[in-house]
């Protein structure tokens, strides 16, 4: 486990704890106490986040979405961080880059070749953003997309 500043990508990150004052005794983390933090090499106070967990959840999420689909994922709902401000949103990421439903659906974010690429989006790279969780998969026809698109 390597948790990591969204902003610059280090992992000297200070993060809270509840510590006894009294002989400085550690108690417990708080429960989003590996969430936020302070960077000590950027000066930030991001949000903070563990690459290795979140490709666990997307490997979690695609297994159970595998055990009910004989098919491959066409998108993963997911929050991705931009990396120069902080500002989070939630996105839809194609996963087939080629895709034709994913090329005409203005709500797609960012198309991926494979659920390689879209992990890969969870480590602190060449992207603008940081992916830092994954919701769940789906396919176009979960939404009715293309049924009501017959042209495609």
């Amino acid at each position: 486990m390597s948790v990591i500043c969204t902003r610059c990508g280090s992992a000297n990150v200070a993060c809270e704890a509840i510590v006894n004052p009294n002989g400085n005794v550690f108690k417990r983390y708080t429960d989003e106490s590996f969430r936020y933090g302070q960077c000590e090499d950027c000066g930030t106070y991001p949000e903070l986040t563990d690459p290795d967990e979140v490709k666990m959840d997307i490997d979690r999420l695609y297994q159970e979405f595998k055990s009910y689909s004989d098919t491959e994922p066409d998108y993963a709902n997911c929050r991705i961080l931009y990396k120069d401000d902080g500002d989070n949103l939630n996105v839809k990421i194609s996963l087939k880059a080629d895709d034709k439903a994913a090329a005409m659906d203005k709500s797609i974010f960012y198309h991926c070749d494979n659920i390689s690429d879209l992990k890969s989006l969870a480590e602190y790279g060449g992207e603008d953003f940081i992916l830092v969780e994954c919701f769940r998969f789906g396919k176009w026809t979960d939404e009715g997309y293309l049924s009501n698109n017959k042209s495609l």
